[in-house]
């Protein structure tokens, strides 16, 4: 049987998450032994994927992906769960068994009483560079190509956000970097290009493609 539930509290970070240059929230909660990340990837070429909730269970290390319904800016993020997710979600709590009956609809509303309704950016950064093997898996911005090899203008069209997230993710440069480079490739109407693991050797300083712009 299927678990319905709001996770009103997503507000606050949803609409931040929206307002924000790389477009996604990623925060990490933590019960008993468990460690719950929660991923949104919020561009608008992530139409296909806007509504999706991301977990990662960090101690069993799976993924779950839950479909938000209602409407997101008054703060309606419900979810259905089936049984299954349901019993890697306890898992991943690493309860000690007494005997007692698990109130699972009262653990989610603790786990929503949890969410952020903010995240310093620092923080959201570096949950996502913890997890980004995780993002991998799941596909997100073509994560075969996370090697960063260049600029290039656009005459048509403007620099999608997706692509340009990507630096938060697959680079360790410092926040304030990365967000003069955005600035400048949106002043430049310029992208970035990526490429494969194996042509690493190639992959140029964040500085160096300022400077060239």
């Amino acid at each position: 049987m299927e678990t319905k539930f709001n996770f009103t509290n997503l507000l606050g970070v949803y609409l931040e998450g929206l307002d924000s240059e790389d477009k996604m929230t990623a925060f990490e909660i933590k019960i008993n032994n468990g460690r719950f990340v929660f991923m949104m990837f919020l561009s608008e070429e992530d139409s296909a994927r806007r509504d999706d909730l991301y977990i990662h269970l960090r101690r069993i290390n799976k993924i779950i992906k839950l479909k938000t319904y209602g409407n997101h800016l008054k703060g309606d993020f419900e979810v259905w769960i089936k049984e299954k997710e349901k019993e890697v979600i306890i898992s991943e709590l690493d309860l000690q068994r007494n005997g007692a009956t698990f109130n699972f609809e009262s653990f989610l509303e603790q786990l929503n009483d949890k969410i952020p309704n903010s995240i310093p950016k620092e923080e959201k950064i570096a949950t996502i560079r913890a997890n980004k093997g995780v993002i991998s898996e799941l596909g997100i911005d073509e994560n075969d190509k996370i090697i960063l090899i260049g600029t290039r203008h656009l005459s048509i069209g403007t620099p999608q956000d997706k692509t340009l997230r990507k630096l938060y993710v697959h680079t360790d440069s410092e926040l304030e970097v990365i967000e003069e480079f955005i600035k400048r490739l949106k002043e430049t109407n310029s992208t970035v290009a990526w490429t494969t693991e194996d042509n690493r050797k190639n992959a140029p300083n964040i500085r160096n493609l300022i400077s060239g712009l």
